[in-house]
């Protein structure tokens, strides 16, 4: 918190204070990390098996979830060009794609896809856009309200009162997400995710003026 006074005219006089603020909200929407790997002896054979392999997932997730699928990438390895081989077939493809799906239903399409024969890389949690930005806004209005508060009180040790203010600077953080990997999964399925905190933090100049008291 730093008073700056500009000169001893009172429209020059200013309090310039810093607030940050957090809200929490329980996370609205999951991210399964799916991974379908086909192996064979030819580049040809190892996507078809790749493709196959991530239908049978695709399926089997949508028997049980309005999951949104969206693939996120494919690929071939040759064991023979590759340093240290995943395997001792000859090629590997991989087709990645991610399920996003409420939060109560991660676990159902975490034992569906791995029962089809896919692979969990990661299962994230987070906000969407409207919750994200709902808890952004009441942040931001708590961190401002804290910092007018703060001027005040300095405005009131200099026998003043705080005027409009003059310059805002926001500083949000984005929030992130809670990821739980494979293993968490494999020793517990019902595993429930931690709130998700969004904090923004501003900077805001005011005009002080002459006390009405």
């Amino acid at each position: 918190m730093m008073l700056s006074v500009g000169s001893l005219s009172m429209p020059d006089r200013t309090v310039t204070t810093t607030a940050s603020a957090t809200r929490s909200a329980a996370p609205d929407s999951a991210t399964v990390a799916i991974t379908a790997i086909g192996e064979a002896v030819s580049a040809a054979r190892a996507r078809e098996r790749a493709r196959e392999r991530a239908a049978t997932v695709r399926t089997a997730v949508a028997a049980v979830s309005e999951a949104a699928i969206e693939t996120v990438d494919k690929r071939v390895t040759n064991a023979a060009a590759t340093f240290d081989p995943e395997t001792d077939a000859a090629f590997r493809a991989v087709e990645e794609f991610h399920a996003r799906c409420q939060p109560g239903m991660a676990a159902a399409v975490v034992v569906e896809a791995t029962d089809a024969g896919g692979t969990i890389d990661r299962v994230g949690y987070g906000l969407t856009e409207a919750t994200r930005t709902e808890r952004q806004d009441a942040a931001l209005t708590a961190a401002v309200d804290r910092a007018h508060r703060k001027a005040e009180r300095v405005a009131t040790a200099e026998g003043l009162a705080v005027g409009p203010a003059q310059q805002i600077t926001t500083k949000p953080e984005r929030p992130g997400e809670t990821t739980v990997v494979d293993d968490t999964w494999e020793s517990d399925p019902a595993v429930h995710p931690a709130p998700i905190s969004v904090t923004e933090r501003v900077e805001v100049s005011y005009a002080l003026v002459a006390s009405e008291g």
